[in-house]
């Protein structure tokens, strides 16, 4: 065996160890006798500088010592225990002084040969504390001995943003692995207990208990098909705990690393992104008792997953997983391995180009491993799955790049005219699925059936009933009244299905039911909601015009809003959603106004938005937003995850030039006002 610069967890026990005064103290005693080594029995010895020996030199059979006194009298087959040079328990075969060495012939030797009877119950904490990358305080909770660059350690966890674990090629590939987001938290007790009886080891146990809090946001990319796999260390501590067993010194070392890995593969390019959350206590561990291992085991995670998305064109599994892994040091050689902690990914696979199935998923589970090493050599390793619990499908189902094919389009400029627009703005479908269009610029309503065909329209500028100044967007109710947002008017006029004026309400201010720039409106359930633009408010309304409650303000923090613009009800469960179209997001709120959630940001990427100008929700949750900037609609689920978009700036198919408005009938079909190319697109669900 050679030398090591460590310390090692050693451990030696005296025969009646209960019964010698001192046996379990966290201070060891200073051997006496220097020169002659410290005799434990007749041929069990602890070795040190302290007791006159200082190891210079080791091999597999040798030791070299200095001799710091007379020489030592140690006896052929003695077993001796050394503190120095990383720690290690050896049997004598010869002994023989060169000069000032001492030369020691040895072949290995075990715990259970230097143990009649012995036990050993400790408990040792182990955790991240401190601050930068050279925080230590082995005191507390250990020594911070390793961490990939940019991960910082605080308030007794690790902070990990843009963590890149790999960039580059793999096989002609080029992918890119990153932890965009990130918290770890666990200090968990490592508890040890062995007994020897007698001369071998009877009992083992070790286990790890704690509380893992974990919040992980991680990116996936890859040019073009791949397998990936790797292991990446992310931080290390180890932990030093001296303890004394009778006169005997005991080092427990005790390391813990957290490990990210990523499993890909896929067929094609693809991008993702998926994150997790955890929270919960965990035990586990292994037994040895009586010569029959068993595992312990005490974790019943809940998971609740980040927004996702993903963008591939075939099957593709990726897997990631963030590990604590604990290891155990005996005389130098590693004993326990402790490798546990969730897993979670997506795995997609064709259905029929472009129609793709997914399952974004989670799991919890380990592996134990015990090496006997020096411990007893009779007693039988172990390397067993510690356990695999908790699987959970996150969401699942049909998923496309794709989803929607271009079907039709119509409309084109004119002054005015029936099936033409000038700026048309807002769009609605009814149960019937016929389509309303409002013309901003020629102050009317047109009504088309799903196919185009002209129906009917009504308006004109002006003041008066069935007059509008500039009319923002439409809505119409279940039992198919229409509610159109009369925006330079400052109110909301209320329609027969054929366009007879039924009541109007509203006025320019700011108290209960007046408007300052309405835009949006929503009908649903009896209830009536009307973005108020330059208020920044939503305003509830019953379909009478009754007014009924407000919320919001202007700002760009929870529940505030900057220029709210469109505006949707959930037919699943009623929520009201909002286009808060300055501060770039969907906000999702109760029938009463109560924040339930909120998605986006300024950008081009899949969530993000250049003005969220209109929002349209389907049943089933399907959410569609009209991105004003980035001309083209993106669909999502209710919770905001990433489903598809569609579009890119252009007079062609499938192109747009400002979409103002979006809307979705009862069969999955899209409609999107596209304002400056002057017409109406119809795209359908590919089936």
């Amino acid at each position: 065996m050679s030398a090591r610069a460590r310390i090692t967890f050693l451990v030696a026990f005296v025969a009646g160890c209960a019964a010698i005064a001192g046996c379990g103290t966290d201070t060891p005693t200073e051997p006496r006798g220097k020169g002659s080594g410290v005799k434990i029995s007749d041929d069990v010895f602890v070795v040190n500088e302290r007791t006159g020996l200082s190891l210079v030199d080791a091999a597999d059979t040798l030791l070299v010592y200095d001799m710091l006194g007379r020489m030592p009298v140690i006896p052929p087959g003695a077993v001796i225990v050394g503190t120095d040079g990383g720690g290690y328990i050896r049997r004598v075969r010869s002994v023989l002084a060169d000069g000032n060495r001492l030369l020691v012939r040895t072949t290995p030797a075990f715990l259970a040969d230097a143990v009649i009877t012995g036990i050993l119950d400790a408990t040792t904490s182990i955790g991240f504390s401190g601050s930068g990358g050279a925080a230590r305080n082995a005191a507390d909770r250990g020594e911070l001995v390793a961490a990939a660059q940019g991960v910082s350690v605080s308030g007794g966890g690790l902070d990990l943003s843009n963590i890149v674990l790999f960039s580059g090629d793999s096989g002609g590939v080029a992918s890119s692995v990153t932890i965009t987001r990130g918290r770890v938290e666990f200090e968990p007790a490592i508890d040890l207990s062995m007994r020897i009886v007698p001369g071998k080891l009877h009992r083992f146990r070790v286990s790890a208990e704690g509380d893992l809090r974990l919040s992980c946001d991680v990116k996936i990319e890859a040019s073009g098909r791949i397998r990936n796999s790797r292991s990446v260390p992310i931080a290390t501590v180890r932990k030093v705990v001296i303890r004394n067993i009778g006169s005997v010194p005991v080092v427990e070392v005790v390391t813990m690393s957290f490990v990210a890995g990523f499993d890909v593969s896929s067929d094609s390019a693809f991008a993702s992104e998926l994150g997790i959350e955890i929270a919960e206590p965990v035990q586990c561990g292994m037994q040895l008792e009586g010569g029959v291992w068993s595992r312990t085991l005490a974790v019943s995670p809940s998971f609740v997953p980040r927004p996702f998305r993903y963008e591939g064109r075939e099957g593709a599994r990726i897997v990631f997983t963030l590990e604590p892994r604990i290891t155990v040091e005996f005389f130098g050689l590693r004993c326990v391995d402790l490798v546990f902690g969730p897993a979670f990914g997506l795995i997609e696979w064709d259905e029929g180009f472009p129609v793709l199935a997914w399952e974004l998923f989670a799991s919890y589970g380990g592996v134990a491993k015990f090496d006997r090493g020096a411990l007893d050599h009779r007693t039988a390793p172990y390397d067993s799955g510690l356990f695999r619990c908790c699987d959970a499908t996150l969401a699942w189902g049909p998923f496309r790049t794709d989803a929607y094919i271009y079907t039709r389009q119509w409309g084109n400029e004119a002054t005015i005219g029936e099936g033409v627009f000038s700026y048309p703005k807002g769009i609605a479908v009814d149960a019937a699925g016929d389509v309303y269009v409002t013309d901003n610029w020629n102050n009317d309503v047109q009504k088309f059936t799903a196919d185009g065909a002209f129906l009917l329209r009504w308006g004109g500028a002006g003041s008066g009933d069935a007059q509008f100044d500039f009319p923002e967007k439409i809505a119409v109710d279940e039992d198919g009244y229409v509610y159109v947002v009369d925006g330079g008017n400052n109110r909301v006029q209320k329609f027969s299905p054929g366009g007879s004026f039924i009541l109007k309400w509203g006025s320019e201010g700011t108290g209960n039911g007046q408007f300052r720039s309405p835009v949006g409106v929503a009908a649903s359930g009896g209830a009536v909601y009307v973005t108020d633009g330059r208020n920044n408010r939503v305003q509830k309304f019953s379909s009478a015009g009754d007014f009924l409650g407000v919320w919001g303000e202007y700002g760009a923090g929870p529940g505030q809003f900057n220029g709210p613009m469109g505006i949707a009800v959930n037919p699943d469960d009623g929520s009201v959603l909002v286009a808060d179209c300055q501060n770039h997001r969907i906000q999702r709120f109760s029938a009463e106004g109560a924040l339930l959630a909120a998605w986006g940001g300024y950008g081009q990427g899949d969530d993000r938005f250049d003005c969220a100008i209109d929002v349209a929700a389907a049943a089933g949750g399907a959410i569609f937003v009209a991105d004003l900037g980035n001309d083209r609609f993106v669909q999502f689920t209710a919770d905001g995850a990433f489903v598809t978009k569609v579009g890119t700036r252009g007079t062609g198919e499938g192109q747009f030039d400002h979409p103002e408005g979006v809307a979705v009938d009862a069969d999955g079909n899209v409609y999107v006002v596209d304002a400056r190319n002057r017409r109406v697109q119809q795209f359908a669900p590919r089936r």
